[in-house]
């Protein structure tokens, strides 16, 4: 089995920590015990340009007024660490500033546009919604894709969770989708380094390690002591992870069969305790064809790339996903090097 190291908590991602626990923290004692404060968290154009009240666009950050995008937006800030891992916390924490600082001077643009052509506007979402949405260029330019199923014809794949997620909260409002494009081509013009900004928005050295030796005590999390997540606290949820685990053998027992014959070019049926992979069952095969289960049915446009040597490209592209590199190799030397195949194995056994 894999160690979930890379994958599970907050291990080598304070930054996200930090972000989450406080942005948590700040939205409920706002939402409860001082919800009279409320009002300073909004802002829209008749504060910022009649009241010159410009510290509104910078407290508006601070917390969530509205639960549904906290719960929505804690959920990608969670999945997001991922991108910790691959920068590294200094250069994550700059391109969350950088990014919050331009998407927020684009939605000042708007904002003065929109009271030039006389079009009235709401006040806008509160919360981290300028840091979280430029990651979505990231995670669509790199992240790759891995396709699950298909529902009313439409592909399902591992990432569109995350999509419906950030389509959620930018449908809430017109002002929420303004919000939500200033995001995005933030995170575009940060991709292209326009007017060299990934140079300009950079952490110094030296506040880094003050923040390491300080809230990096408190932030930093120990890579998990065990390769298995802890059972269940209930018989009934024991007995389910007992059920995946095992399923979870009988998928690598088949990939390691299928590895063999595709080594020895021997032409002989699958194993019969094939379950979820490829095996008799609700999940597996109903015929004597081997090709239909969870993952033979991506070896048969790979049967010629059997012998393909493994690409330090394609090692890269899951380690930058945030898994270890030796579950990487092992994985697409079981797959054959089919990435959308090893990254689905990956996962499976996170």
């Amino acid at each position: 089995m894999f160690a979930v190291h890379s994958a599970s908590g907050f291990y080598q991602a304070s930054v996200s920590k930090g972000l989450l626990s406080t942005v948590v923290a700040s939205s409920v004692i706002l939402n409860f015990p001082l919800h009279q404060y409320k009002p300073y968290f909004v802002y829209n154009h008749s504060d910022v340009f009649s009241r010159f009240q410009i510290w509104r666009i910078f407290t508006s950050k601070l917390a969530f007024l509205d639960l549904k995008d906290l719960f929505i937006c804690s959920l990608l800030i969670y999945y997001f660490r991922v991108f910790e891992r691959r920068f590294g916390s200094r250069k994550y924490a700059s391109y969350l500033l950088a990014n919050c600082t331009l998407s927020t001077a684009l939605e000042y643009l708007v904002i003065f546009i929109c009271r030039t052509w006389e079009i009235s506007l709401r006040p806008f979402p509160s919360g981290l919604l300028s840091m979280i949405y430029p990651l979505f260029v990231p995670y669509f330019c790199d992240i790759p894709r891995v396709p699950l199923s298909q529902v009313w014809g439409i592909p399902f794949t591992g990432k569109s969770v995350i999509y419906i997620l950030g389509l959620q909260a930018a449908s809430t409002s017109p002002e929420s989708f303004i919000v939500a494009v200033c995001g995005i081509v933030s995170g575009i013009l940060w991709r292209l380094n326009f007017l060299k900004i990934q140079s300009f928005f950079k952490i110094p050295n030296c506040f880094a390690r003050l923040c390491d030796a300080t809230l990096g005590r408190i932030l930093n999390s120990r890579a998990p002591l065990s390769d298995f997540v802890p059972m269940g606290a209930t018989l009934e949820l024991q007995r389910q992870e007992q059920m995946e685990q095992m399923d979870q053998q009988m998928i690598w027992q088949s990939l390691r069969y299928n590895q063999q014959i595709n080594r020895h070019n021997i032409q002989i049926g699958p194993p019969q305790a094939q379950n979820l992979a490829n095996g008799p069952g609700i999940f597996g095969t109903t015929n004597n064809n081997p090709y239909e289960g969870l993952r033979q049915r991506h070896n048969i446009d790979n049967e010629t790339n059997t012998n393909q040597e493994l690409t330090e490209e394609q090692v890269q592209q899951l380690v930058d996903m945030g898994f270890n590199q030796e579950q990487v190799r092992d994985a697409l030397r079981m797959s054959n090097n089919d990435i959308s195949v090893a990254t689905n194995i990956l996962l499976q056994e996170s």
